[in-house]
């Protein structure tokens, strides 16, 4: 073969390439959701591309399906100097104004996933069609949550503090209300947590209210664990009793609380 075809071929193969990958479609990322959360998060009816599209959100546990309303939409793009790579743009329509911006890229010597600050606010009832216990308990709420930038390297270049992943998020529920209790509202809390090589973790701490939360927890192995006591207001103690035997082991007053 000569140089000519050679290289006539090699264009070809490149050409193919490249449009697959400008005009991939959408259900790409079904697949690769799907993969990388054995089956627990899907895109349901993708459409548009790889680059940018929208698609339906549900999200499995173990009794019920969550199906986000509105769904997402994406876009993708690239960013040259001076950490040239390529950026995500992801809309959750149900629950943030703006979209959450994230980064692909090199920096300090190493592979980086990064995140701008966002701002998003989630109804609380949803959790009810994911099963037990949300469906019991029947929460009401909303709960705004704030995400700090996050920085999370890729592989093992970095070195030193570069090479530890950091990021904080912090979220408040105000006048928190169950289906399974008269008082009304339980109380107002404010969850928060970091991210580092451990893994995310997790506080619970109560704002105000009858019923006083708290507890710590995070993900350790790949599962999450929480550890917790919830506890009534003596006014209230009574009205809470039912509410407390199904939050956790009872002492008294206290209900201990564990998941994981």
């Amino acid at each position: 073969m000569s140089a000519r075809w050679r290289a006539a071929a090699a264009a070809f193969v490149l050409g193919l390439v490249v449009g697959s990958i400008v005009w991939a479609p959408a259900r790409w990322w079904a697949l690769a959701v799907d993969g990388m959360t054995h089956g627990r998060v899907r895109l349901v009816h993708p459409q548009g591309s790889l680059w940018q599209g929208e698609a339906g959100l549900v999200v499995r546990g173990d009794g019920g399906t969550l199906v986000l309303p509105g769904g997402i939409a994406w876009r993708l793009g690239a960013v040259g100097a001076p950490h040239p790579g390529v950026t995500l743009d992801l809309t959750l329509r149900c629950c943030a104004a703006q979209a959450w911006r994230w980064h692909i890229g090199r920096a300090d010597g190493a592979w980086l996933i990064t995140s701008q600050p966002h701002r998003s606010t989630w109804d609380l009832a949803w959790l009810g069609s994911l099963g037990s216990p949300w469906n019991t308990l029947g929460l009401q709420g909303r709960l705004t949550l704030e995400v700090g930038a996050l920085r999370w390297p890729v592989g093992t270049a970095a070195t030193g503090a570069a090479a530890q992943p950091t990021g904080a998020w912090t979220a408040e529920v105000l006048d928190l209300s169950a289906a399974v209790s008269t008082v009304r509202p339980l109380g107002s809390y404010r969850l928060g947590g970091e991210l580092d090589d451990a893994g995310p973790t997790l506080r619970l701490s109560t704002l105000s209210g009858d019923l006083h939360l708290e507890g710590a927890g995070g993900w350790q192995r790949g599962r999450f664990y929480f550890e917790g006591l919830a506890q009534a207001t003596p006014q209230r103690l009574d009205a809470l009793s039912n509410l407390l035997n199904l939050l956790g082991r009872r002492d008294g007053a206290r209900a201990h609380l564990r998941f994981g």
